[in-house]
């Protein structure tokens, strides 16, 4: 609905009410210009308002004027690539994923309901990232997806999916009204993650979705990790233009480019930890098994010397949640045993509000 209009107001995307696992009545819709959170949204957060409408209907409310366009028509051709020939054996490679024999059992369900019900749905980040990059299926840890569906949807979906099939209703499913990350677990913590996203919305005061596949890519910490997947159609989109050329699919180097230019410093703290641990995965004079012949990370050197003085200080204003955020995701990207010389030294051409920074989220606190 990104771009449609209701009753004279253009719809950017959704924000979701609940603090608990969500119901389409918690999808909330958010217009162009919401800005200012004295008017949001639901929720102990965000207070809510009268005036916020709730998705459900609206398509059908005789108010909306579907005018926004479907993502299925918002990319030009150039970025759109069937997937063999990104790579001779590619869509055999996704199929694996996705409907192998070691595919959760729902996903291939869930998404031929969800895409028979008119949404889009796409492997994200780490998957069409490692299989473009040449890994195999069994290397690929997690299952990033993202769509056009709002949190409440998704999960109106999953649950009647789940339903369906007596095993699968016993996967636990999880959600964070902070970052509207939608979880399915497998029932013995044994097996691959789905996360579920909707596709990525910025300037807005509040977790939001919608249905802009550039603007989700500009919401992304790096480049390579904007490629999406269509499991149904076989096609690799790479919606900024630049993720297949900085993934050197076609030989060459591997470049690290900040997908966007954030602003929001929490934003910006994130992207460090995220960078470093491709800077880490890929450093061609590491010894990982994941190493290239050649990394330029020149573009994410300048965007990092360029942040704020005080982004720091900045951060601390935000209070105690914020940094708890980055410790967990420093935790997952930074070595245990804390920083390397070699990654000591990278951090510190990165310039001083990137150095204290990693500090900070390397430091003793980190536990």
């Amino acid at each position: 609905m990104t771009g449609d209009v209701l009753d004279g107001r253009t719809v950017l995307g959704f924000t979701c009410a609940a603090r608990g696992l969500p119901t389409p009545a918690d999808d909330l819709l958010l217009f162009e210009g919401d800005e200012s959170k004295d008017e949001e949204c639901g929720g102990d957060e965000y207070p809510g308002s009268p005036s916020r409408p709730s998705v459900v209907g609206v398509s059908r409310h005789p108010g909306v004027e579907r005018v926004g366009p479907h993502p299925r028509r918002q990319l030009a051709a150039d970025r759109v690539h069937p997937a063999d020939e990104v790579a001779p054996g590619l869509a055999g490679a996704f199929g694996e994923l996705v409907y192998g024999p070691d595919a959760p059992r729902y996903l291939a369900p869930l998404i031929d309901r969800l895409t028979g019900d008119g949404h889009g749905f796409w492997l994200a980040g780490g998957a069409p990232r490692d299989l473009v990059a040449g890994a195999r299926p069994d290397e690929v840890g997690d299952l990033d997806t993202t769509g056009t569906a709002p949190a409440g949807g998704f999960f109106d979906v999953t649950d009647q999916v789940l339903g369906d099939d007596g095993p699968s209703d016993e996967h636990p499913r999880r959600f964070s009204p902070d970052s509207l990350v939608c979880s399915i677990l497998p029932p013995q913590r044994e097996g691959l993650v789905l996360d579920y996203r909707g596709l990525g919305v910025g300037g807005v005061p509040w977790p939001a979705t919608g249905t802009d596949l550039r603007r989700d890519g500009l919401q992304r910490d790096l480049t390579v990790n904007t490629l999406l997947y269509d499991p149904v159609h076989h096609l690799v989109l790479d919606p900024l233009g630049r993720a297949l050329d900085d993934l050197a699919h076609d030989g060459g180097s591997r470049r690290l480019v900040p997908a966007g230019l954030p602003d929001d410093p929490e934003t910006c703290a994130a992207v460090l930890p995220r960078s470093l641990k491709f800077r880490l995965r890929w450093d061609p004079d590491g010894d990982g098994p994941g190493r290239v012949a050649a990394l330029d990370d020149t573009a994410l050197r300048g965007w990092a010397t360029a942040l704020p003085e005080d982004l720091v200080a900045r951060l601390d204003d935000r209070g105690d949640a914020v940094w708890r955020r980055l410790r967990e995701l420093a935790a997952a990207c930074l070595p245990p045993g804390g920083l390397t010389p070699a990654l000591s030294a990278v951090v510190r051409e990165y310039g001083r509000p990137a150095a204290a920074l990693v500090g900070r989220l390397a430091g003793p606190e980190r536990d």
